[in-house]
């Protein structure tokens, strides 16, 4: 089993606990068991924790951390499936156990609402959404003490907060079609930008290199392959992957690895469907990507020749 890996795969074999521990090539971002760190044992950024009753949750630091650490959080929230419930805590477990420290979290959540609602009194602009994001928070600390059964804890009550949450169950309908709005808006700046990212990748901008959430794409750079999920191999190892691509469409048969390992660089082709679909590690790349770059790869062997 593999346990070096790039960032963007780290965060992920991580929220499925797929394996036990991995970690990126430089050691500076790493999982050990439900745990998942930036730079050392001393930041946890999230762990995997399960209540009495086998429900499964994650508890996300809410600690200030470097612009680096920042983009670690980030990878590690976009990972987490939505099907899993999250709570915002500083402390992810104590000094003497592996239960979370609830006493801190609780006036974590309490002090955070607070300064919120604090906010929101002295605002000019933005009132709404200081007092949605303590609603949100309200309804999070609710969750957090139903989870772990937490008895004697009292949810701090507040006027504001509950004429918000009124206002919004008489409004569901109308707040549906702003979320939906909202999220319609976000879609299509997700797509321009992707458009652009993969018209970047395409014409070899070195300042794109990754783009999730499309099929992989390839191109070539002077003697390597580059994949938009951030791999790259040799072009040799590319166009003898390419000769046998064909060959298996042509036969009509699949290949699955079985002793017989085709290398791209560090990576190994896993399975080769019938079109010539090509799976490897996490990469799925179909056959028109591969065939669009094929007369590439020969013309950039010959001219190394």
């Amino acid at each position: 089993m593999r346990h070096v890996y790039p960032n963007h795969e780290v965060p992920h074999l991580w929220a499925h606990q797929t394996q036990d521990e991995a970690r990126n090539s430089t050691g500076s971002f790493y999982f050990d068991g439900p745990t998942i760190y930036s730079y050392g044992s001393h930041f946890p950024i999230a762990r995997h924790v399960t209540n009495e009753r086998s429900e499964r949750a994650i508890l996300l630091t809410t600690a200030h951390h470097s612009v680096t650490t920042s983009g670690h959080c980030s990878a590690v929230a976009g990972a987490i499936p939505s099907d899993v419930p999250v709570f915002r805590v500083p402390h992810l477990r104590n000094s003497w156990g592996d239960l979370p420290n609830h006493t801190d979290n609780v006036e974590s959540y309490v002090r955070r609402i607070s300064e919120l609602l604090g906010k929101a009194k002295r605002a000019r602009v933005h009132r709404d959404w200081y007092q949605r994001e303590a609603l949100g928070l309200r309804e999070q600390l609710k969750r957090y003490v139903a989870f772990f059964a937490l008895r004697d804890v009292a949810v701090p009550e507040s006027d504001e907060l509950d004429a918000l949450q009124s206002w919004i169950a008489a409004h569901e309908e109308e707040e549906q079609q702003r979320r939906e709005e909202a999220a319609r808006l976000t879609e299509e700046e997700r797509r321009r930008e992707q458009a652009d990212r993969i018209q970047r990748f395409r014409a070899g901008d070195p300042n794109v290199s990754y783009i999730p959430g499309v099929s992989p794409m390839l191109r070539i750079v002077g003697d390597e392959v580059q994949t938009s999920l951030g791999a790259r191999f040799p072009v040799v190892h590319a166009l003898r992957a390419l000769t046998f691509v064909r060959r298996v469409r042509e036969s009509g048969q699949g290949y699955v690895h079985n002793g017989h390992t085709i290398h791209l660089g560090h990576y190994v082709i896993d399975r080769i469907e019938p079109d010539g679909t090509v799976h490897a590690g996490c990469h799925v790349v179909k056959w028109e990507e591969i065939e669009r770059i094929a007369q590439q790869l020969v013309c950039s062997v010959q001219s190394q020749a």
